[in-house]
């Protein structure tokens, strides 16, 4: 290749990491939605757990390089339904969050679940500003809880089974209040 060559190169496909400014927003952000996840679940108000900040940038930098790939490989722009879907898909296969409470250290559903939850929690925030989710409002919605078949069945998903990059995604794109309205029968095992 000459260097008239090498001066036309497109320049758009290369991927330029994030600055750390940005990433230390985008992990504040991400580590208010732990503590507000922490302060709706089922556990005591104080409970103790810890956060690995390098699996957190981790996941930070890959959704981010995931959103470039998409973009250079795909022509396809990323909605924030998507991105949270990068960022459940992440967080369930890098599992940041510990509880280090010795009330819940061994108790099941806590910490062999913790970043499965965390991870539908965060998806199902972004769906529901996006409005795709109606939650309940005292007459309309649904009412969102742990014991939801469908909630249940994406966290096995998450915890169990082999979903790429791309199946979140799509089913992220899927989801709606309707979702949420099936019995344990119509929802497959």
């Amino acid at each position: 290749m000459s260097s008239q060559d090498k001066s036309t190169e497109d320049t758009s496909i290369i991927y330029k990491r994030l600055l750390d400014d940005e990433i230390n927003l985008l992990l504040q952000d991400l580590q208010n939605s732990i503590s507000d996840f922490f302060r709706r679940i089922e556990l005591a108000s104080d409970v103790e757990y810890t956060v690995c900040g390098l699996d957190l940038i981790d996941v930070i930098i890959r959704v981010d390089k995931r959103i470039h790939y998409f973009k250079v490989f795909h022509e396809m722009d990323c909605n924030e339904g998507k991105k949270a879907a990068l960022f459940a898909y992440w967080i369930a296969k890098f599992r940041p969050i510990m509880i280090t409470d010795k009330r819940y250290i061994n108790t099941v559903g806590f910490n062999n679940e913790i970043n499965e939850l965390f991870a539908i929690h965060y998806l199902l925030e972004v769906l529901i500003g996006m409005g795709r989710i109606k939650v309940w409002n005292g007459h309309e919605g649904i009412k969102l809880s742990l014991s939801n078949p469908f909630i249940k069945r994406l966290k096995y998903s998450l915890r169990f089974r082999n979903f790429t990059i791309d199946s979140i995604i799509v089913l992220a794109d899927a989801i709606t209040t309707d979702s949420f309205n099936l019995d344990d029968q119509s929802v497959l095992p």
